[in-house]
């Protein structure tokens, strides 16, 4: 009979003991730390918009047959759109396009994307939940609604965000750019960061902040899981993604240089659509 207590000593200190070692998604931390790396993460989220020229290099494409792309983006607070008139116009999108009923966002963004030195790729301009791509080598052009299936169709990648979010998440306005409800659950991670459970555009999704509240781990069900690191500046650096299905995907996404887009003059928001070009709708 003596052996009973010992035997129920002995697995009671093994318990203590398996739990002492914290496996990644245990719920060890105290409430009080993960509520306030959550307000530290909203904090520093919230810092204002600027216009930002960033440029670096983007290899995507089904895992194992990536390819590699150069690209320029920039943004302007307002773009003025009145010039429009048959399509080629400066802006080269139809003002009848930009109704009452689109997602207002004030912010416009373009895009330069580069196969090589001189080798001009695509053309973009985002405005307004709506997008034009002009495609040089292909002698087309394309205008529509922003959507991942356009974006697809056009450049070959379901990209994680749309590209207004995408421009926030790499200035650092991270809440912004995941658009997450609050928290429903929250975990231990590795090396004492905290892992999130929210929803995000209906999705069950995790978001895993370091002990700077700094998002290192993004993931969505079905979609995208995205590794994130920083350069000097405490900025995002590197975007590392992967998304499961029937064909993986991988994505890496390198910030080398950021730059006031005010430094710049050079860099127009217009973008031109020569006569010769045909512009398609992606919205029939």
């Amino acid at each position: 009979m003596k052996k009973i207590p010992s035997l129920l000593l002995v697995c009671l200190i093994l318990l203590a003991l398996l739990g002492g070692c914290a496996p990644r998604g245990q719920l060890l931390v105290p409430e009080s730390e993960a509520e306030s790396r959550w307000q530290a993460f909203m904090q520093l989220s919230s810092r204002p918009a600027e216009d930002d020229m960033l440029s670096g290099s983007l290899r995507f494409g089904p895992e194992g047959d990536t390819r590699r792309v150069t690209y320029v983006l920039w943004t302007r607070s307002e773009v003025d759109l009145s010039a429009e008139k048959d399509g080629h116009g400066p802006a080269g999108l139809d003002t009848a396009d930009f109704g009452s009923d689109m997602p207002g966002d004030a912010r416009a963004i373009r895009l330069e994307v580069n196969a090589g030195v001189g080798a001009n790729v695509a053309k973009a301009l985002f405005d307004n939940g709506r997008m034009l791509v002009v495609l040089p080598r292909d002698q087309k052009a394309y205008a529509g609604v922003e959507t991942a299936e356009n974006l697809r169709r056009l450049l070959g990648l379901p990209l994680p965000f749309s590209m207004n979010r995408l421009n926030d998440f790499l200035a650092g306005r991270y809440l912004s750019a995941l658009d997450v409800t609050a928290p429903e659950r929250y975990l231990s991670g590795d090396d004492g960061n905290i892992i999130y459970l929210c929803r995000s555009e209906g999705r069950a999704c995790e978001l895993e902040l370091n002990a700077e509240a700094r998002p290192v781990r993004w993931s969505m069900s079905g979609r995208w899981t995205l590794d994130i690191a920083y350069g000097d500046d405490a900025l995002p650096y590197k975007l590392d993604g992967r998304m499961e299905g029937e064909q993986p995907l991988r994505m890496v996404l390198l910030v080398k240089e950021r730059r006031s887009a005010g430094t710049l003059p050079g860099l127009s928001m217009e973008l031109e659509v020569p006569q010769d070009i045909a512009v398609y709708s992606l919205d029939q």
